[in-house]
């Protein structure tokens, strides 16, 4: 009953599978929180797994079932010949005294009766044997049939746990996509505010002073005087230190990967490493979600 319980319970889990697989990622829109559809699929995998392993000492356990028929079967077979042989015996014994005269012998009649009595059992023996061996046949085929049915159920249960390996390792690699994605559109605005800076301080300086050196002239030409120079432009206003630049830790990132994505190598991480002592113990303790200091 245990059995029949489980493999009751498979097509359930392979029917919620193949509703979770109808939703394709491609055709629907992007979900609001990847994080638990990535733990969904991997709690049908697990659920998925253990319905496979029930179902694999199924099977073993048909397998010996049917083993164990079949040899009984076989034992059966044999016991049935058997008897038949002793059957046609007996029939022959009787036909044999039934054609002897009767004064061959005074206890004739006598072994007549036992051998239609040994008849008798025989044939009751070689009936009840025919039963068992007809009850075997059914149970054997019985099981051949369970087995065919848990290994159609065995073979969809694989093909949809790899169907949800495949997603969950596709939703797993949502996060940090979309995270990379926003540091990229981080660092593309912080660019532009950087560029925009840039042109608002080369707007506010002046031209460079004129050379003052004298235009040459030719031979027995008179000499021009030199044009006043002008006065040097008024200094540019002192330049404001650059602003403190932060970055938030998120789940992947090591001080070499942050160092080349703000300095363009890996070489600063000792750096960055000297510059956030109170968040980070060593280079290998980043905790994720943490707001760190870029020098």
């Amino acid at each position: 009953m245990n059995r029949f319980f489980r493999l009751g319970c498979l097509p359930l889990a392979l029917a919620v599978a193949g509703a979770l697989r109808a939703d394709d990622p491609a055709a629907a829109p992007a979900p609001a929180a990847p994080t638990e559809d990535a733990a969904s699929l991997r709690s049908d995998n697990r659920q998925l797994t253990d319905e496979l392993a029930a179902a694999w000492k199924e099977s073993d356990k048909l397998k010996a079932d049917l083993a164990a028929a079949k040899t009984d079967s076989a034992k059966s077979s044999a016991e049935a010949s058997d008897l038949r042989t002793q059957l046609e015996a007996a029939k022959s014994q009787a036909a044999t005294m039934a054609a002897a005269p009767a004064a061959a012998a005074p206890d004739g009649g006598q072994q007549l009766s036992e051998v239609q009595d040994k008849l008798a059992t025989a044939l009751r023996s070689f009936s009840v044997i025919q039963n068992e061996n007809s009850d075997l046949k059914a149970a054997v085929d019985k099981l051949t049939a369970e087995k065919s049915d848990l290994q159609q159920q065995l073979d969809a249960g694989k093909a949809t746990m790899s169907t949800l390996q495949v997603q969950a390792n596709l939703t797993s690699q949502i996060v940090p996509l979309r995270n990379e994605l926003r540091q990229a559109q981080d660092e593309t605005s912080r660019l532009a505010n950087e560029n925009e800076r840039l042109r608002n301080r080369i707007a506010l300086q002046g031209p460079g002073p004129g050379g003052q050196g004298t235009l040459p002239t030719r031979p027995g030409a008179e000499r021009l005087a030199p044009e006043p120079v002008a006065p040097p432009a008024a200094a540019a206003p002192a330049a404001t230190p650059p602003e403190a630049k932060t970055y938030v830790i998120v789940e992947g990132d090591t001080l070499t990967r942050i160092s080349r994505k703000f300095y363009g190598s890996s070489g600063h991480w000792e750096e960055i490493l000297a510059a956030n002592h109170a968040v980070l113990k060593d280079e290998k303790s980043l905790p994720v979600g943490s707001t760190i200091k870029i020098p």
